[in-house]
């Protein structure tokens, strides 16, 4: 058994897969690692912002601020 290592667009992607089934060729498809200094975000700060999604919240009428606020 040999390894052959394709590197390959997402758009081009289902096609290779398509071709290979048909071949009856054995295959595994493995996402790249993502390095820490990629993150845009902390992890932690993602785990807050998404925890706030079942909290209360209050919308504002930018015409009447004030009375919205009060």
């Amino acid at each position: 058994m040999e390894t052959l290592i394709i590197r390959t667009e997402k758009e081009k992607l289902s096609a290779l897969k398509t071709f290979l089934e048909e071949m009856n060729i054995t295959f595994e498809i493995k996402k790249p690692k993502v390095k820490k200094e990629d993150r845009p975000y902390d992890p932690m700060f993602v785990k807050k912002i998404l925890d706030t999604e079942n909290e209360k919240t209050i919308r504002v009428n930018p015409a009447k601020i004030w009375e919205s606020i009060l």
